[in-house]
């Protein structure tokens, strides 16, 4: 018997979501428009198109991946043949995953993000820009869960320790959420001024559930035992069993469309609204070494980063999805005592449907019983971020996203990290390396990700890949997109450019100059 360990399944199979590596840079275009939606403005492209993105991510803080062979040599089948048993299976051992037993409070988080047909363009004379974004979430939260629960979400009921043991007092929340997202962002420079210069942003966005499922348990008190008939299954009794059990069925889905009833009608699921909001401030000493004249107007060189350092602020996510459409919504309270689960009651659970039915079965729920509304909040969160330019073409990022959502309510929540990204870019070439705090602050995760012209690869957690450490997660992104740089008009011809001279160019120049002919002098 497995009951909690399907629901365990339903969250780590879900596959999400800060793209650190990418979303840091200059070069980022509309993936850094989730952190702070103000850096759509004064961008280095006169128009970028996102053909297409992807993240998936998992992390926890209980259980670790401790198998001699990488979990993504699991999943793809390219386990070594030393570690196969003799059916040709990977072989897999109770010791293959590392419990952390004393964790009084369990916490993972498991998302996919991808992200569709997106766009910038730049209005270069209006210091305005204007974006698009389109994308597929999947969020999962599983917070506010006791070492029992989770000893069993992670081995199932097979664990003779255990049997017949009273297991009192015991909790859970589990948020899972897939919906779509479609954004439009403005963005303008409001200050450009010497060396201060400031952008503000705003992103409005349209979101339709697709799939909730969600258990808000408040008080589990069970006992596991061996089936008396099959010795090697097992019966749960559940002497109390009381919270909140809520899904949307299978048809919700299914009835997704590009249709405009579905999109911006009452045919989802859920919809509702969100926005972002952000700031952000450059510092620019040396601001007039970029001024260029341009039809005899002087202005700032858009093709180049003009900052020391770049501070940025941001509220994101912020709103709600409303699941109000009765033929795919129900939710329910729980308040049982005396069930009995018996091997068999819990089976192959591919669909909320199949989870609904086995549901009702188990714990004698009607379909009176259920309500057919319930709001799930957006994952509300405070983004700063820090950049500071060591050389032309090296920077170091601070990125710092506090939640400010209760994790233990109804709704979405984004953990709260804490990351490092060093990292090296040019118009064709990227290179970062994130080092983070991730799992609310739980959870020290590297990373590495790479960008050539369009094309981008990464990760956030590195050791889930390559197996280094026990990992307690796994990250990976990967994206392609369309650029077209801004540029100044080339000269000479009608649109003639060039530099401005001030006096802080030509002390600059004279002092050149002198320390090329004491250069030339010691060479002769």
């Amino acid at each position: 018997m497995r009951i909690l360990f399907c629901l365990f399944f339903i969250t780590y199979t879900s596959f999400a979501q800060q793209w650190l590596g990418i979303s840091t840079s200059n070069f980022a275009g509309t993936y850094s428009l989730a952190a702070n939606p103000a850096n759509v403005a004064d961008s280095r492209y006169k128009f970028f198109l996102n053909v297409v993105g992807g993240n998936v991510d998992f992390i926890n803080n209980y259980a670790a991946w401790a198998a001699p062979y990488s979990f993504i040599g699991l999943s793809t089948n390219t386990v070594p043949d030393r570690y196969r048993a003799s059916n040709g299976l990977p072989g897999f051992r109770p010791s293959y995953i590392e419990e952390a037993r004393e964790k009084p409070n369990s916490v993972a988080f498991a998302a996919a993000d991808v992200k569709g047909p997106s766009m910038i363009y730049t209005f270069e004379k209006a210091k305005f820009a204007v974006g698009f974004t389109s994308r597929v979430r999947m969020l999962t939260n599983l917070s506010n869960t006791t070492s029992d629960v989770a000893h069993i979400m992670v081995n199932g009921t097979l664990i003779q320790d255990l049997y017949g043991t009273t297991q009192d007092n015991n909790h859970l929340v589990m948020n899972l959420n897939g919906y779509t997202e479609m954004g439009l962002t403005l963005g303008a420079v409001i200050r450009e001024q010497d060396q201060d210069f400031f952008k503000v942003g705003l992103t409005v966005k349209r979101v339709n559930g697709l799939l909730n499922i969600h258990y808000l348990a408040d008080n589990l008190d069970f006992t596991v035992d061996a089936n008396a008939i099959r010795a090697n299954r097992q019966d749960v009794f559940f002497r109390t069993a009381v919270g909140t059990y809520g899904t949307t069925t299978g048809d919700a889905i299914r009835s997704a469309s590009f249709s405009t009833d579905w999109l911006f009608g009452n045919l989802a699921a859920g919809s509702g609204y969100g926005f972002d909001i952000g700031a952000v401030y450059e510092f620019r000493p040396e601001f007039d070494k970029y001024d260029v004249k341009v039809n005899g107007k002087w202005r700032m060189d858009g093709t180049k980063n003009k900052y020391l350092y770049r501070i940025g602020v941001a509220l994101i996510d912020v709103g709600s999805i409303n699941y109000n459409n009765s033929n795919y919504v129900n939710v329910t309270q729980v308040a049982k005592t005396n069930v009995l689960i018996k091997p068999g009651t819990f089976n192959k659970i591919d669909s909320p449907d199949r989870l609904y039915h086995q549901m009702n079965n188990a714990f004698s729920i009607n379909e009176a019983d259920y309500q057919h509304s319930f709001v799930a909040a957006l994952p509300m969160a405070l983004s700063t971020n820090f950049d500071y330019k060591v050389s032309e073409k090296i920077y170091l990022n601070a990125s710092w996203i506090q939640s400010l959502r209760n994790p233990e309510k109804m709704g979405m929540n984004q953990p709260s990290m804490l990351a490092i990204t060093p990292r090296y870019e040019s118009k064709r070439f990227d290179v970062a390396v994130p080092i983070s705090l991730q799992n609310g602050y739980r959870n020290l995760t590297f990373g590495l990700a790479g960008r050539v012209g369009p094309f981008f690869l990464g990760s956030e957690n590195l050791a889930g890949i390559v197996n280094i450490g026990n990992p307690r997660g796994i990250s990976a992104y990967m994206g392609l997109f369309l650029p077209i740089f801004r540029k100044l008009p080339d000269a000479p011809n009608g649109c003639y450019v060039e530099e401005k001279t001030t006096l802080r160019h030509e002390i600059r120049n004279i002092l050149n100059k002198r320390s090329q002919k004491r250069r030339w002098k010691r060479i002769r």
